[in-house]
């Protein structure tokens, strides 16, 4: 278990707005939209390399070398992602501004483009998959390394992880994470693990019942929200850096 008694006295402070459960839940939501597209399309995830990494493996073995490059291709892509928000980021922070913002149009304008391609068909849904990661990977370096809570936005297993953790601690103690109640923090991480499977859900059944590349536009406008609020928010969105629990 993650222990939060050493902390539980620490006085009480406000989230900055790319903290906020709410906007937890939204961008979990974005990556269940994201993977719900290209897993439909092209069986392989935008957000969870933990499932491409075991396929480059396991495609490896099987010798589909086909498969093997588009898994691995997936992973490098979405470290090319991180990569690159990382210097944006790092780049915006010296000049003392804040990259919530920044990040969010940049994800909205990316996938906007692919959006395209993919109503045009004139490239490869595969290539539109990876270029899918490697948004994906922008977004988790920009929103995943929060100082007051660490929600996962793009990777479940952490959240999955954390959810049951303050489940648990919440039978041995009531306070726990800035003061508030254990039994809060978890309903928060699965209100977070709830918004990846809204997204998921939602994204396959638009896509297959309603129109293709529906997911990717409800993304679009859902990350759009968001940077409106970013930007209304400047002084304070950003998430701060380091972790107070883990």
């Amino acid at each position: 278990m993650i222990e939060s008694n050493s902390i539980e006295s620490a006085p009480k402070s406000n989230f900055p707005l790319m903290e906020n459960k709410k906007i937890g839940f939204i961008l979990a939501f974005c990556a269940g939209l994201m993977n719900a597209w290209t897993f439909f399309h092209a069986q392989t995830f935008a957000t969870v390399q933990s499932g491409n990494v075991i396929q480059v493996g396991y495609r490896l073995v099987e010798g589909n070398w086909t498969a093997f490059w588009f898994a691995l291709s997936s992973v490098v892509a979405f470290g090319l992602g991180s990569a690159l928000c990382g210097v944006l980021m790092s780049t915006l922070l010296k000049e003392g501004r804040a990259f919530s913002s920044v990040v969010l149009w940049s994800e909205c304008i990316l996938l906007f483009i692919i959006t395209v391609l993919a109503f045009c068909s004139t490239i490869s849904v595969n290539f539109l998959a990876v270029a899918i990661s490697f948004v994906a990977g922008m977004q988790g370096n920009a929103f995943h390394k929060d100082h007051g809570m660490l929600y996962g936005n793009v990777a479940v297993t952490f959240v999955v992880q954390m959810a049951f953790n303050f489940l648990a601690q919440s039978f041995f103690k009531k306070n726990g994470i800035n003061g508030d109640s254990n039994l809060m923090w978890s309903g928060i991480f699965f209100f977070v693990l709830f918004g990846f499977a809204c997204g998921g859900a939602l994204g396959f059944f638009c896509d297959k019942n309603i129109g293709d590349n529906m997911s990717l536009i409800i993304a679009i406008f859902s990350l759009m929200i968001i940077a409106i609020f970013s930007r209304k928010n400047k002084s304070d969105s950003d998430p701060r850096t380091g972790a107070t629990f883990v």
